[in-house]
């Protein structure tokens, strides 16, 4: 839905921020981003009232602007990092053309493969999970609940 209200916004309308976390680390965290566009949100509405379809699409590019950018920047950052040969998308964020693309500008210029299933391919991994359950359920295989859970 972000992708699609996107398309009509401006995304540097609304300077989100860009979180990164310490230098140096691969890790990345999106709750200030989402924290800053309650409190955008809500500041409109305060003084406006209901948002403008121009401002929701502004909003959804800002978002999503924000968000690609720091996916795209730790990607890079980790690819400098490891010797890797190729690069794989996946998950129901994957369907978002504005990743997809800034992907494929991004590792354009370089030896690194990008792959990308088509977005029919793409779905949500809690669906997956979910799907996963449920077989599992009708096979009558169940964990104890002191099974350890290993990322």
């Amino acid at each position: 839905e972000i992708d699609r209200v996107s398309l009509n916004g401006n995304p540097s309308s609304v300077p989100f921020p860009r979180s990164y976390l310490e230098p140096g680390s691969l890790d990345f965290s999106f709750s200030g981003l989402k924290t800053a566009v309650l409190y955008h949100y809500q500041n409109i509405q305060k003084h406006k009232g209901e948002l403008s379809r121009q401002e929701t699409a502004d909003i959804a590019a800002s978002f999503q602007e924000a968000a690609v950018d720091v996916l795209v920047d730790k990607t890079l950052y980790a690819l400098k990092r490891h010797n890797v040969s190729g690069v794989i998308l996946g998950g129901g964020v994957t369907c978002n053309s504005r990743l997809r693309k800034r992907f494929y500008q991004a590792l354009e210029e370089t030896h690194v493969r990008l792959y990308c299933p088509s977005p029919s391919l793409c779905t949500d991994n809690a669906a997956m999970v979910a799907s996963l359950g449920y077989y599992k359920n009708l096979d009558k295989d169940f964990s104890t609940l002191e099974v350890e859970a290993v990322a």
